[in-house]
C-alpha cells in the first residue's frame, strides 16, 4: 500500500511538472471586439533561451469594420501585420526563427468600426 501511495505521488509531481512547462510555453487570448469601443490592445511573449522558435495562431473575424495588426521581434522589427475586415476574415498559423526576448502583437479597431471575435495562441517550438 505504501509503495502505490508513492507511485501515485511521484506520478502526481510529474504531471504537475509538466503542466507547469506546458503552461509556461504557450499562450493564449480570446477578445470580443465591439462596435463603437476604442480598441488597441498589445500581447506580448517572452522567447526564451531553450526555445527553437515560435509559433502564433491568429483567428479574427470581423462582422463589420476593420481591425489592424503588427507583430513586432525584440529588437523592434515587424515581423507579420496585416488588415482584416469582414470580407477577408484571417485564419492563419505563422512561425518565427527563434529571437530571444519580449513579442510584442497589437491589435487596433480602425475608426473604432470593428465588430467580431479575436482568438490568438503563441507556442513555443
Amino acid at each position: 500500500m505504501k509503495k502505490k501511495l508513492t507511485f501515485i505521488i511521484i506520478i502526481g509531481v510529474f504531471l504537475l511538472a509538466m503542466t507547469g512547462c506546458i503552461v509556461r510555453n504557450q499562450s493564449s487570448a480570446h477578445y470580443s471586439i465591439k462596435e463603437g469601443s476604442e480598441f488597441t490592445d498589445t500581447y506580448s511573449y517572452n522567447v526564451e533561451d531553450d526555445f527553437k522558435g515560435m509559433k502564433l495562431e491568429i483567428n479574427l473575424n470581423l462582422t463589420k469594420g476593420i481591425v489592424t495588426f503588427e507583430l513586432k521581434d525584440p529588437n523592434g522589427d515587424i515581423q507579420w501585420s496585416g488588415e482584416v475586415d469582414s470580407d477577408k476574415p484571417l485564419k492563419e498559423v505563422k512561425s518565427f526563427d527563434k529571437i530571444t526576448g519580449e513579442w510584442t502583437l497589437t491589435f487596433e479597431n480602425v475608426d473604432n468600426s470593428g465588430e467580431g471575435e479575436m482568438n490568438l495562441q503563441f507556442n513555443r517550438f
